[in-house]
């Protein structure tokens, strides 16, 4: 038997047995309950990335490189590891390590799109998955985490390995908050209080993790839906809890202590340093695979530079960051364009929450399996497989009327 025929017949089966798509289901639970991250990421590798390269298609490459989304995401990540060829002291090892990264992230993107197109309520089924997995995930975490830690004093780890850190697992939450108010609870009225009651655990554990960024991001994304969608409700109840927590902030000392007590975090005195060093490569960057290190005041060492705008124009310059702009740029202009055409905030909402977080968190765009293919990578993907699916199908409705 020929490879092609081989290929081809392995494709059939496991699309007959909707393999990928229960991969997929069962990566995404990972994130909530791995208790390594090795182990996680050896699961896409394994049951997803190979099966998805193995019997990869070309017609399905020219389907998916109609999506502007998903081509600018390609460049943008194929520019940063050209950054590479100017990369100091960078080797073999580097090369294999981000064209690696490179492959990771064509795959998430290109099979989630391909989802997309074949499931029609994909979408939805995904959503309502995250609204019932991230809270039982919380509680259980919640239980686990102060049975040996001071309640409420200590920051909230999640119980899986990918989203233990507060900052990351926050905005992870933070982004299910937002399916819950603006998609699920709307499409699904007869359950309106289910997942009311759901969404309220896992802003509990946002609350939890006392990550100053994802909250933020929250009320802001909250605040700018509310007004765009004309929701009364979701208005008042943004500036109650504005109102509410601005008199406790100035009256209760133990609350004023536990938010600025750890000031920015450094995050000020990075971004000082990195701004010095963008100017010296100013439009091509140091390369993605620089080593940094940040000595602050006090003699502390970071390597993190705690700001993806910042992280990218140090390591690909002001052409990286402009490719990472126009992604942005387009991305939203979709997510408008489905906001007017279905009055579906959802994308809107997901996009600026990602866009506002990614401010004082991570660094890299392109990277294994991390908490920020959830809430930056995985909208970018599903709204492009969404657009790409309506545009078609408004085409094929025009060609029947002819």
């Amino acid at each position: 038997m020929k490879l092609s025929s081989l290929r081809f017949t392995i494709r059939s089966f496991l699309e007959r047995k909707h393999y990928f798509l229960i991969a997929y289901f069962i990566f995404f639970f990972g994130f909530f309950v791995m208790p390594s991250t090795h182990w996680h990421n050896n699961l896409f590798y394994g049951f997803i990335l190979f099966p998805y390269l193995l019997t990869f298609q070309l017609k399905r490459f020219q389907i998916i490189c109609q999506s502007n989304i998903w081509v600018l995401s390609m460049v943008l990540a194929g520019y940063m590891c050209l950054t590479l060829l100017w990369s100091k002291n960078a080797d073999f090892k580097d090369y294999v390590y981000y064209l690696r990264r490179f492959v990771y992230l064509f795959v998430f993107l290109s099979l989630t799109i391909e989802l997309v197109l074949r499931y029609p309520k994909f979408i939805d089924h995904l959503f309502v998955f995250f609204c019932w997995a991230v809270p039982i995930s919380a509680i259980i975490s919640i239980f686990w985490f102060y049975s040996s830690h001071s309640f409420p004093q200590s920051r909230l780890m999640f119980l899986g390995d990918q989203v233990r850190n507060s900052v990351v697992g926050a905005n992870v939450c933070g982004m299910v908050t937002l399916v819950c108010f603006f998609h699920v609870i709307k499409s699904k009225e007869s359950y309106v209080w289910i997942y009311t009651v759901l969404s309220v655990v896992i802003l509990f554990s946002v609350v939890l993790t006392q990550s100053r960024g994802p909250l933020g991001a929250l009320l802001i994304t909250f605040l700018i839906g509310a007004v765009l969608t004309r929701n009364k409700k979701i208005l008042c109840t943004i500036l109650c809890v504005i109102l509410i927590g601005g008199v406790m902030f100035f009256t209760i000392d133990e609350i004023r202590e536990m938010i600025t007590r750890r000031g920015f975090s450094y995050r000020l005195e990075i971004w000082q340093q990195i701004l010095l060093r963008i100017k010296e490569a100013l439009f091509f960057g140091e390369g993605i695979s620089t080593e940094n290190i940040f000595i602050m005041a006090d003699g502390s060492k970071w390597n993190h530079p705690h700001n993806v705008y910042l992280a990218t124009a140090l390591y690909g310059g002001l052409i990286g960051l402009f490719l990472f702009f126009i992604l942005q740029a387009v991305a939203l202009w979709e997510g408008l364009r489905c906001f007017l055409r279905k009055n579906d905030f959802t994308f809107v909402a997901l996009l600026l929450f990602a866009f506002i977080c990614i401010t004082t968190t991570n660094y890299r765009v392109i990277s294994h399996p991390d908490a920020i293919w959830i809430y930056f990578w995985l909208p970018l993907a599903l709204l492009a497989g969404k657009n790409f699916r309506e545009t078609r199908l408004l085409k094929q409705t025009k060609k029947q009327e002819i």
